[in-house]
C-alpha cells in the first residue's frame, strides 16, 4: 500500500526536522517553513494530482496566522488539517474553525512525539 502523504508547516526549523523525523518512516512527509510557503506548495503539490493527506500547521508562523492558512488550504480538496500551538488556543476559537471545516483537530506544544504519530495516524484513517 502507497504510503500516505503528510505535509509539515512550522517556522521553527528544529521543529521541522523533528516532526518529520517522527513520521517519515510511516508517511511521505513534505516540509515547509511558512504560511505563504505552505500554501504555494499545496498548490503546486495538488495541481501535479497528488494529495496531501494531514497537513500539520504550526498556528503562529513568521509570516501568516495559521488559522488563515488552515481556512485557504481546507476549502481546496479536503485535505484533513491538525493546528499545532505553543499556545493554549482559545476552546471557542478552536471550535470556531473546526465548525468551519478549516482543521480538524489541534495539538499544544510540546509535543509528544509518540502522541503526534498517533494522532496523524487516527486523523488518516478517518
Amino acid at each position: 500500500m502507497e504510503k500516505r502523504t503528510v505535509m509539515i508547516c512550522d517556522d521553527e526549523a528544529d521543529l521541522l526536522k523533528i516532526y518529520s523525523a517522527a513520521l517519515k518512516k510511516h508517511f511521505n512527509v513534505l516540509t515547509v517553513d511558512s504560511g505563504k510557503a505552505c500554501i504555494e506548495k499545496y498548490m503546486e503539490y495538488t495541481l501535479r494530482g497528488k494529495k496531501i493527506d494531514v497537513l500539520l500547521l504550526d498556528y503562529r508562523l513568521g509570516d501568516i496566522m495559521g488559522d488563515d492558512v488552515a481556512c485557504k488550504v481546507s476549502g481546496l480538496d479536503g485535505t484533513k488539517i491538525i493546528l499545532i500551538s505553543a499556545y493554549d488556543l482559545e476552546k471557542q476559537k478552536v471550535d470556531e474553525l473546526k465548525a468551519s471545516n478549516c482543521i480538524v483537530d489541534s495539538i499544544v506544544k510540546p509535543v509528544s512525539l509518540l502522541a503526534l504519530l498517533e494522532k496523524v495516524q487516527r486523523i488518516v484513517s478517518l
